[in-house]
């Protein structure tokens, strides 16, 4: 039985050392089952420091990007985003193609002027849209927690194609030595199940209950997915079209002990967010302490993915990014146009 096929090496297209960038761009991770998930589980006790969690008082970007702990906030509000990066900047990086497909869209945003779009054609191989660089200016490591939020909007292609025997990531918070180790965390769709999940160490360990083995939850706090039992009312699904929130809460305590969290909520404009990764007491590792969180790098990555494949083009869109030491609230609900 396999979790996921799908994480990144070592170095990969998206910071890594930039030696290993250039020379690695194509190299692929080999499959891992379901069963080596992250020891943990969820929290039982409601007054848990590691529960997570929540500023319940909504507030517009603006404000948010102006709350004390704020250490990265990226509203994607103008069109020098198009820019291309040079490593090792903040920024946006070329596809396999060594073209930009990231674009400022002024059309599709959540708030401010714009927002960051990927544009996935087809016949285009693993690396389609290129990614989206950003470090933090700081490092988290054990004693440590920060949060991260950011809007993503997918288009119905995103979620409709037949990508194969591959499926496409989010998110993935990392050191810049790498995007694929032990200091990992990335959010991708479960193959194409409509819904996302959480793994560490290049897909190694995923953030599941039950140490991945069934019955086992691979979304939990506010929903109950169980694996092999996809549905809308337990599972956290992705929707076509609309601006959706995604916010993480990491503590980080000794390496390789039981004793950090993972806690991650999601919701729709509007909404309230709802927790769909409540993992405590979890084992997060580093081989090169020191070397520990301090970038995070968004994209559409698909491992193996096919180019010989005609797809309908699909979007992905990504707005209001912020990283901080403290809390951060949710977004205010959009305007009415």
């Amino acid at each position: 039985m396999k979790f996921l096929r799908v994480a990144l090496v070592a170095g990969l297209v998206v910071c890594g050392l930039a030696s290993e960038k250039r020379a690695s761009q194509d190299r692929i991770e080999s499959n891992v089952p379901l069963q080596q998930a992250g020891q943990g589980g969820e929290g039982q006790d409601s007054t848990s420091p590691k529960e997570g969690r929540i500023e319940a008082q909504p507030q517009d970007f603006t404000a948010r990007c102006h709350a004390v702990g704020v250490v990265v906030c990226q509203g994607f509000d103008s069109p020098l985003i198009n820019i291309a990066a040079r490593w090792p900047a903040a920024g946006l990086y070329p596809g396999g193609d060594n073209m930009i497909h990231g674009k400022f869209d002024r059309e599709e945003k959540a708030s401010g002027e714009g927002s960051l779009r990927f544009e996935i054609l087809g016949h285009t191989g693993q690396n389609a849209a290129g990614f989206w660089r950003q470090p933090f200016g700081r490092n988290f490591g054990p004693g440590a927690t920060f949060y991260v939020q950011f809007r993503e909007r997918f288009s119905a292609e995103m979620l409709k194609n037949d990508w194969g025997d591959t499926t496409w990531k989010q998110v993935i918070l990392h050191n810049e030595g790498a995007t694929c180790g032990e200091v990992e965390l990335t959010t991708a769709q479960y193959y194409h199940a409509g819904f996302p999940i959480m793994y560490t160490e290049c897909g190694g360990r995923g953030l599941a209950t039950n140490n991945g083995s069934p019955p086992t939850k691979l979304e939990q706090g506010d929903y109950n997915c169980w694996y092999g039992k996809t549905n809308a009312k337990d599972c956290f699904l992705y929707p076509a079209n609309q601006w959706v929130t995604f916010y993480y809460e990491i503590s980080i305590g000794p390496w390789g002990k039981p004793e950090s969290s993972i806690n991650a909520w999601a919701a729709l404009d509007g909404k309230p967010l709802r927790q769909w990764i409540k993992m405590q007491n979890f084992v997060l590792k580093n081989d090169h302490p020191g070397h520990d969180y301090d970038c995070l790098t968004l994209l559409t990555y698909m491992t193996n993915k096919d180019a010989g494949r005609n797809l309908p083009t699909a979007y992905a869109w990504y707005d209001e990014l912020i990283v901080s030491t403290k809390p951060i609230a949710p977004p205010a609900p959009a305007a009415a146009p």
